[in-house]
């Protein structure tokens, strides 16, 4: 590769941008001429063509099915960008008619007119329909376009609320598509299991056929930590999305098999299924298909026949869901953690003000029970007044006032605070004073196992952690021992990683809200759950290593058994009941 193709990397970072490995590049290219109806001259376009890697990728396998007129389009908001696509491109391939233009791919879409049949007389002739198009766009908030260019891609392309730039081009894209245009892109793998991106997945459910979707997950294709999908999409939406495609490589740590295939990388890997070795390197792969749970605006999953199988039989042995048992909350945000939070207060400021709490946070995160690491405090400027949650009075609180008023100026910048009618002193989310006294369940966000432990010491739970009570009075009283009982087991890492397949780097799971509130329960009144409560209880109050690591055991083999969920090796777990 020349030098020059990195020669503006910061600003590209800076953009969101990252560059497109050649192996990335080609294999979304290959795919792309795999589904398309090839004529002799065809429109191509990149709309954040970068160096040109993605452009010159899919000239080169042009090439090779024998088409040679080609017209290429390129777009880029960096100058540096389209100078050295320029150069690169006109030397690799001189005979190709490019047409490289400084400019914001979004405001072409604008131009061209929204996904609306109705503006199609209003579009932009400025530029052609596209029969190819290939990309790898930002990662990057629509709040950093401002607010006139968020409303106009709303007003345009129904795009709203807090979604990333990428997400934006795949939706406005379809205006400068031919009706048989094939579209590959990279993603962020996020969409498919954030709540939050519900629109824009029942967007692209619902304007393109999806051809095809490989997430290439913790796998580093990019330098950045960055979790990439690719998405193969036509705007011909005639055909239903039914059985579309679904891929998936992970890095794994399972042991691997003596007939263990290998790979030279991530993409060549996706030819085998199950455990792959590659140099020093394993990788899971599974092969599937599309699935949600009800509509296209909930999560997606890879999904087979077995596993749709399995999650039905895990459907029939749940009582209730942890949502049914209380709220899933995070913990409090004081956004002043400097002011509120100390681990020794008297050692810290020569006084202990009157307004302390005991604050569990991630770092005595534990199994159970929490570890015997001394727990931090936090200042808690609230209680309830008349049923209600209020703020102190701080004249009550002399010691309180006093180092409140000697960070008076920080606490008052917060003007979200000032402009919510709320004290300069507050917590800004200190959730209701009065639950803080009951036993609650509490478990840290981000870990590669599950850590959930049970809390009946009255603190308060910081934003690093979330945490459930239970609310439902109608529960049994012990329902929360039950609860950490399955949160903490193997097959709830086995249901986690079927049902959500959501894992950062280094096999860490995302334990929020989304997720957790849809773990199942069984009857508490079958023998089985009555005897994983007596357990939890005995693993609480157990302080020996290794008898705590037999309780767990036994554990695991009455979750697994209470669910009678066997799951098949492809999925790295048990191939029979215990």
């Amino acid at each position: 590769m020349s030098p020059k193709r990195y020669s503006h990397v910061k600003s590209r970072k800076l953009e969101g941008a990252h560059y497109t490995p050649e192996v990335i590049s080609d294999f979304i290219s290959q795919n792309i001429l795999k589904n398309a109806q090839l004529s002799k001259s065809v429109k191509i376009v990149d709309p954040a063509v970068g160096d040109g890697e993605l452009l010159k990728s899919l000239i080169k396998n042009l090439h090779q099915h024998g088409i040679t007129e080609i017209d290429a389009y390129g777009f880029d908001t960096n100058p540096a960008s389209i100078e050295i696509a320029q150069k690169r491109l006109k030397e690799a391939y001189p005979d190709v008619n490019l047409i490289l233009k400084n400019r914001d791919f979004l405001e072409v879409c604008i131009d061209k007119g929204g996904i609306s049949e109705s503006q199609d007389l209003l579009s932009s002739n400025e530029f052609p329909n596209f029969d190819l198009l290939i990309a790898n766009p930002p990662y990057i908030r629509t709040q950093a376009l401002g607010a006139e260019t968020a409303q106009i891609l709303s007003k345009s392309f129904g795009i709203k609320g807090r979604i990333d730039i990428y997400q934006a081009f795949l939706v406005a894209m379809k205006a400068v598509l031919s009706p048989s245009a094939i579209a590959g892109v990279i993603v962020s793998n996020r969409f498919l299991t954030i709540k939050g991106a519900g629109m824009f997945r029942k967007t692209i459910f619902n304007e393109y056929n999806i051809k095809e979707i490989w997430d290439f997950g913790d796998t580093k294709v990019f330098e950045a930590a960055v979790l990439p999908a690719v998405m193969l999409l036509s705007p011909c939406t005639k055909q239903k999305n039914y059985n579309v495609p679904f891929h998936s490589v992970y890095e794994s740590n399972e042991n691997l098999a003596l007939d263990c295939p290998n790979a030279e990388n991530q993409v060549e890997a996706l030819k085998h299924n199950g455990t792959v070795r590659s140099g020093n390197l394993k990788y899971k792969v599974k092969h599937g298909h599309l699935a949600f749970d009800s509509k296209p605006s909930d999560l997606w999953r890879l999904q087979d026949l077995e596993s749709e199988k399995w999650l039905e039989k895990i459907t029939r042995e749940t009582w209730c869901t942890f949502k049914e048992i209380g709220k899933v909350r995070v913990g409090i945000k004081t956004t002043a953690d400097n002011i509120f939070i100390k681990s020794d207060w008297q050692n810290d400021i020569g006084y202990t003000p009157e307004l302390l709490k005991p604050l569990t946070t991630h770092h005595v995160a534990n199994r159970f029970k929490a570890s015997s690491k001394a727990l931090k405090s936090v200042l808690y400027t609230h209680t309830i007044k008349k049923g209600k949650r209020n703020s102190v009075d701080l004249n009550e609180y002399p010691l309180s006032r006093k180092y409140l008023e000697t960070h008076i100026e920080q606490l008052t910048a917060r003007k979200y605070v000032i402009e919510a009618n709320r004290n300069w002193f507050e917590i800004w989310v200190p959730h209701n004073p009065s639950l803080w006294v009951e036993d609650k369940v509490i478990f840290r966000d981000i870990s590669e196992q599950p850590t959930f432990w049970m809390d009946q010491e009255k603190t308060v739970v910081n934003g690093d952690c979330y945490w459930m009570l239970r609310e439902n009075k109608d529960m049994p009283e012990d329902i929360l021992w039950l609860a950490i009982s399955i949160a903490n087991s193997k097959f709830i890492e086995a249901f986690y990683d079927i049902k959500f397949q959501n894992k950062l780097y280094s096999n860490r799971r995302r334990f929020m809200t989304q997720y957790v509130e849809q773990f199942p329960v069984p009857d508490p009144n079958k023998p089985e759950s009555i005897a994983l409560v007596d357990l939890a209880k005995k693993r609480y109050i157990e302080t020996r290593q290794d008898i705590q690591q037999e309780i767990e055991e036994r554990i695991n083999e009455l979750v697994w058994s209470i669910f009678d969920a066997p799951c098949q090796i492809n999925y790295g777990l048990k191939t029979e009941s215990p």
